[in-house]
């Protein structure tokens, strides 16, 4: 009988202690601040160095001024490092290198002020780019400004007011359109954040977007841009709170279905340590994204001020060198989820650079002014690309003459489609059809195999034995198979293949560039009236998107597309040999559909029975066309 009561007040204080521990929240150190730092430290590891000196010294030096930035910015903030050969690698850089856009050249310029660097350069930047390439620009430039250095073309006030009158009406910002883009928020709020609880109208701005923020979060934790959830968006939205000394993980705003938008962030870790997009494949840009964001937190923890408040050095007045940063040098383009011009998609994240070669034996690559790899195989210029089937292939730009095409162009005499012979401009296109794609890989891995058979007999007959050898021998073959795996070379016949299954409704799409007819014509590909392909009718099936019909008119007619987006969140940088920044900072391709911009990406608007497609040209994201 004892024993009976004495398990019955057990269990009772058991459901009491259990009822009580479940009305708890949920602690807001799910991951610890030590556990944060293991993370980065992994995201170096994923990078190939054991220490984060060593990943300044190794690849952020080699690559400075092209995929650096931004891991430089947040290890001077989370560290005391030596940065002397990083800098002394990004100013030659940007002697050698035009700058392709406003933003970039803030970007290099905070990412000097941050290591320290006294260089012109810097105040050149604050000077010259500040508004120079809409919203992105503005929002850089504030950063600068908050770490204390002067510009000619704004005070702080008054880039504050013209940021503020830039708010969407539903709250937000955006590069472009009537809607707000989570990005461009986020990275908005971290701007100004410095200033919350200053002006009155700016700390109001700023809880107005942080609340549509917390609206446009997901049930997952996560968040949407280009109509895709991805990790880049959730980790600005990270940066944005911890800026603000809004903690990420236990703030109930943005704490959906129990998961945090640090959890959601977190989510996308692989188990090499790097993180992905939106897969399973370890993606550059929301690897080097999450890295900020755990640096940003981890300052919040700790007590300090946000991402891009540089306040461990004295910024403000340039040295007595002159690198040559007068402003007309710097390198890449950044667009995007820092740039948008194009407007293909609202924010993206595609930061590129150009110029560098990489040489071996007669085989080696190179890139050219626009960006794009080209691979030279004695003598032979092949440019890599992407099939129907999603994988990567290999084109010779070579094959480039073809005969007058043949389309269906829409008659405003007959109202009706009529057949006519477009431009015979030496084009290819950016996506392949995967027939006979491959084919010639079978034999290529016999060939390598009888090849590395050969060698291993050889060294038997000349009594070379030792395990070393035949160890090299197959190490080199397993490479060379490993490279005809993953590499696919086409012809351009092969390259240029329509789609074979008719869809089930019909579409009309159309590529015009009027915008830039009276200027003067910067590649010989685009024709002189500026219609790429005019009006012409495709078939399409249900779940087809803008950027399939895009791909079904550039197999169809042999027109050259240049998508520098992620999986699943195409960014068109190019049609036909013509290119964002060609025509001035704010040019770049955007798509209409029906007359109106979406405010989704290519990639995520989907077509239906009759749509009117649009691909325009604009030189001042949007407002000329």
């Amino acid at each position: 009988m004892v024993r009976n009561k004495l398990f019955a007040i057990l269990l009772c204080v058991t459901t009491l202690v259990c009822g009580v521990l479940s009305a708890v929240p949920v602690s807001a150190q799910s991951y610890t601040v030590a556990q944060v730092q293991r993370l980065c430290d992994g995201i170096v590891a994923y990078n190939g160095y054991h220490n984060a000196q060593a990943f300044i010294d190794g690849y952020l030096t080699d690559n400075a001024g092209t995929m650096s930035e931004f891991y430089v910015l947040a290890l001077s903030q989370s560290g005391d490092y030596d940065f002397s050969r990083y800098e002394n690698a990004l100013l030659s850089y940007l002697d050698n290198h035009t700058v392709a856009s406003a933003t970039s050249r803030e970007k290099y310029a905070l990412t000097l002020a941050a290591i320290g660097s006294t260089d012109r350069y810097i105040s050149d930047t604050a000077d010259e780019a500040i508004g120079g390439m809409g919203m992105m620009s503005l929002v850089f430039g504030l950063h600068l400004l908050n770490n204390g250095y002067h510009s000619s073309l704004y005070s702080t006030d008054g880039l504050l007011s013209e940021i503020l009158s830039r708010e969407m009406e539903e709250g937000g910002w955006a590069v472009m359109g009537s809607w707000g883009d989570v990005d461009v928020t986020a990275m908005t709020l971290q701007a100004l954040a410095p200033h919350y609880g200053g002006r009155g109208d700016v700390t109001a701005a700023i809880d107005r977007a942080v609340d549509w923020l917390s609206t446009k979060q997901l049930d997952s934790g996560g968040f949407k841009t280009m109509g895709a959830e991805n990790c880049e968006s959730a980790a600005q939205v990270v940066m944005a709170l911890s800026d603000l000394g809004i903690d990420p993980q236990s703030d109930g705003r943005f704490r959906k279905n129990g998961t945090s938008v640090m959890e959601a962030m977190l989510d996308y870790r692989l188990s090499n340590g790097g993180f992905s997009h939106t897969g399973s494949d370890g993606n550059a840009t929301a690897t080097v994204e999450v890295f900020c964001a755990l640096t940003a937190y981890r300052r919040m923890c700790y007590g300090q001020s946000g991402f891009y408040q540089l306040d461990h050095v004295v910024h403000g007045a340039p040295s007595g060198k002159d690198s040559g940063g007068s402003g007309d040098s710097g390198g890449g383009s950044q667009s995007g989820g820092n740039s948008g011009a194009s407007g293909n998609g609202s924010s993206g994240g595609s930061d590129s650079g150009s110029g560098g070669s990489d040489h071996s034996g007669d085989s080696h690559v190179e890139v050219d002014s626009n960006g794009n790899r080209v691979i030279i195989v004695n003598g032979q210029r092949l440019i890599e690309s992407t099939n129907a089937a999603g994988e990567k292939v290999t084109v010779n730009v070579s094959e480039t003459e073809s005969p007058p095409r043949e389309t269906r162009v829409f008659s405003d005499e007959h109202g009706d489609f009529q057949s006519g012979a477009t431009s015979d401009a030496a084009v290819h296109a950016a996506t392949a059809d995967e027939s006979g794609s491959g084919s010639y890989k079978p034999y290529a891995i016999l060939g390598v195999i009888a090849v590395a058979g050969g060698v291993c007999a050889a060294l038997y007959l000349m009594k070379k034995r030792n395990k070393k050898h035949y160890i090299a021998v197959a190490a080199i073959a397993a490479a060379g198979v490993l490279f005809i795996l993953l590499t696919n070379f086409e012809s351009a016949e092969e390259h240029y293949q329509p789609p074979e299954t008719e869809g089930d409704f019909t579409v009309t799409l159309s590529i015009r560039c009027d915008t830039i007819k009276e200027a003067e014509k910067k590649s010989s590909a685009i024709p002189d009236n500026c219609v790429i392909l005019d009006t012409t009718e495709f078939t399409a099936s249900s779940g087809d998107t803008v950027y399939d019909v895009l791909q079904n008119a550039a197999r169809t007619y042999r027109i050259l597309i240049d998508n520098r987006g992620s999986d699943g969140a195409a960014y068109i940088a190019g049609i036909d040999g013509l290119y964002e920044f060609d025509y001035g900072e704010l040019s770049g391709w955007m798509y209409r559909v029906n007359g109106e911009f979406p405010d989704v990406g290519c990639q995520s608007c989907t077509v239906h029975d009759g749509d009117n497609i649009e691909w325009l040209y604009t030189t001042n994201i949007g407002k000329d066309l």
